[in-house]
C-alpha cells in the first residue's frame, strides 16, 4: 500500500489515505485500491499549491496525477476521486483568474470536468485523450502533458 498523507498549508497532516499498487482484483483481498480513514470527509489534496500559486491552478482527478503536475511545475491540486468533487471545494478556487481541470478521459472523469467547469466560471477543462494524467505522462513525457495544456490553454485565450 501507498500511503497518501493529506497536510494542511504549513505542512501538518489532517489524514492519510491508501492505495494498493498491486494489479489484481482489490476486493479478493479484502480492501479497495483507494483505502480512507472510516467517516472521514473527503477534502482537496495538495492545498499547499493554492497557497503557492500565481492566479492560476491546475486540479485533477487523483492525487498521483496531481503529483505528476506539481513534478512538471505546476501548481495543482487534487480532488480523491471523480465523483468527490465538493461544492466547498469551490470556495478555494475562486479567486483564481484560471482553474486547470484534468478529468480522466472517462464518463466519470467528463462529470467531474463538468461539474467543476459549472461551478467555476474560470475553470477549463483540458481535453485528455490517451489515459490520465499519470498514464500520459509514463507514455509520452512531459510534453505530452505541456502539449495538451497548451493546446487549451490557446483555446481559452
Amino acid at each position: 500500500m501507498l500511503a497518501i498523507p493529506y497536510l494542511d498549508r504549513n505542512g501538518k497532516p489532517l489524514t492519510i489515505r491508501f492505495r494498493c499498487l498491486q494489479e489484481h482484483n482489490h476486493r479478493d483481498f479484502f480492501h479497495g485500491k483507494y483505502n480512507t480513514i472510516k467517516d472521514d470527509i473527503p477534502r482537496m489534496y495538495g492545498i499547499d499549491s493554492i497557497h503557492q500559486a500565481g492566479d492560476e491552478i491546475h486540479i485533477t482527478e487523483g492525487e498521483l496525477d496531481r503529483a505528476i503536475l506539481r513534478k512538471l511545475g505546476l501548481y495543482a491540486v487534487a480532488a480523491p476521486g471523480a465523483n468527490m468533487w465538493a461544492g466547498r471545494h469551490r470556495r478555494m478556487l475562486a479567486g483564481f483568474s484560471k482553474v486547470w481541470v484534468w478529468g480522466d478521459p472517462d464518463e466519470a472523469g467528463a462529470e467531474f470536468s463538468a461539474k467543476i467547469c459549472r461551478q467555476l466560471r474560470t475553470a477549463k477543462a483540458v481535453r485528455m485523450r490517451d489515459g490520465d494524467v499519470t498514464e500520459t505522462y509514463l507514455q509520452g513525457g512531459a510534453d505530452s502533458i505541456f502539449n495538451l495544456y497548451r493546446k487549451d490553454f490557446e483555446t481559452a485565450a
